[in-house]
């Protein structure tokens, strides 16, 4: 039987003719920027993109798997894993958030969305350093606002935060997407559900917290002391906390597509890109009344736009802070379903056939045949039952 032998997976899906990785590589775009004046790279950026420009490669490494019932050969490439890939960024969002739902305390959640004033945006970007400390100031906040009429003292919620260092249009607006449980535990472990949360009152310990910690950092900054001395006094000024009834969980079966779609994505996603014509790109953005907006930018402003956001290395968009963190844990496991896990390689390579894909053709669950590390060497065969890499149906596979 003639076997038909395809690339499966996002590869074998029906690509966008538009992608960010497509845009990077024409007409050598990337090479372009690096040698321009406006290219003050970080080290990560330039690690971050080259990974990129070669997701899906054949060179990358990848499995194939066997259909017994119609002769199928399927390729699953393997990904970057880069920052800035929005394949991959999307595949390990779905996975997250799937482990993530499966993860929480059994109690109702909120989703929060924590916003700084504007005149300290620059501030932040030159100094990366501030990520971590406004992400520590957010569960301090959201601690004080619970525990204020609690009179049997402290509660500590259970927070994912999730930093967004962008806006919807790739400027540079740090701001952060907070996954919180709707009160908190005290001190023996019991929950106490705060359904009310006052919105103003955590506005205000929420820009306390940031300044004060800001201060700290930069003590030594007159300039920078003044603009925090300045912002103390007005505390509606660009310190917004948005936690409306409608975003309240309940449902911790439905949390992996709120979370997905609301919480972690990437700056611009290949499906937003509208129109490239090799020397612009216009992609487009919803408002929060849901009215579309397009935005178009020279190349070279697009990809400083894009690269602008990937973290310094090792950084942690993603942090677990109080009854979430590790430390505190396993004190409220009587609420916990279970631990936060997500697939590692390692998984892939211990128990292929569990993680086997179904048949593109015929539906039938496929068999592992053989992992690969590199591309194949010249006229090496798949095994006993698949055809030789030369294969003259296999070439697409690999571009």
């Amino acid at each position: 039987m003639q076997s038909d032998i395809l690339s499966y997976g996002p590869s074998y899906n029906k690509k966008p003719t538009i992608t960010v990785k497509s845009i990077f590589t024409d007409n050598n775009n990337w090479d372009a920027f690096q040698l321009s004046e406006k290219a003050n790279l970080r080290e990560v950026e330039i690690k971050e993109v080259n990974k990129m420009m070669t997701c899906k490669d054949a060179d990358r490494g990848f499995f194939t798997y066997y259909c017994e019932n119609c002769g199928t050969v399927a390729t699953v490439h393997f990904g970057c894993n880069s920052r800035i890939c929005t394949n991959c960024g999307k595949n390990h969002t779905d996975k997250w958030a799937k482990s993530l739902s499966k993860a929480l305390f059994n109690v109702p959640h909120r989703h929060a969305v924590l916003t700084i004033s504007d005149s300290l945006w620059s501030v932040v970007r030159e100094n990366r350093f501030l990520f971590k400390v406004l992400m520590d100031a957010a569960i301090a906040a959201i601690n004080d606002t619970i525990s204020y009429k609690n009179r049997n003292g402290r509660l500590v919620a259970g927070a994912v935060v999730v930093l967004h260092p962008f806006s919807k249009n790739m400027g540079f607006n740090p701001h952060l997407h907070i996954l919180v449980t709707e009160g908190g535990f005290d001190k023996k472990g019991n929950f106490i559900h705060q359904k009310y949360i006052s919105f103003r009152g955590m506005r205000k310990t929420w820009q306390y917290q940031v300044l004060t910690r800001f201060k700290v950092e930069s003590p030594n900054d007159m300039v920078f002391s003044m603009l925090v001395h300045q912002l103390f006094k007005k505390y509606s000024e660009g310190f917004y906390v948005h936690m409306h009834e409608e975003s309240r969980i309940t449902n911790t079966r439905k949390i992996a597509k709120y979370v997905a779609r609301y919480i972690r994505h990437p700056a611009v996603a290949n499906t937003r890109l509208y129109k490239y014509d090799g020397k612009s790109v216009t992609f487009w953005y919803k408002d929060d009344k849901g009215v579309k907006h397009f935005v178009t930018m020279e190349v070279h402003v697009f990809i400083e736009s894009l690269i602008q956001h990937i973290p310094d290395r090792n950084f942690k968009m993603i942090r677990y802070y109080g009854a979430y963190s590790r430390k505190t844990k396993k004190i409220y496991s009587g609420y916990l379903q279970r631990s936060i896990t997500q697939t590692t390689f390692d998984n892939y390579i211990k128990n292929p056939n569990k993680w086997a894909p179904n048949c593109p053709k015929c539906g039938s669950k496929m068999i592992f045949d053989r992992y690969e590390k590199g591309p194949p060497k010249e006229n090496e065969a798949f095994g006993n039952k698949l055809p030789e890499w030369n294969h003259p149906m296999l070439s697409h596979c690999y571009n």
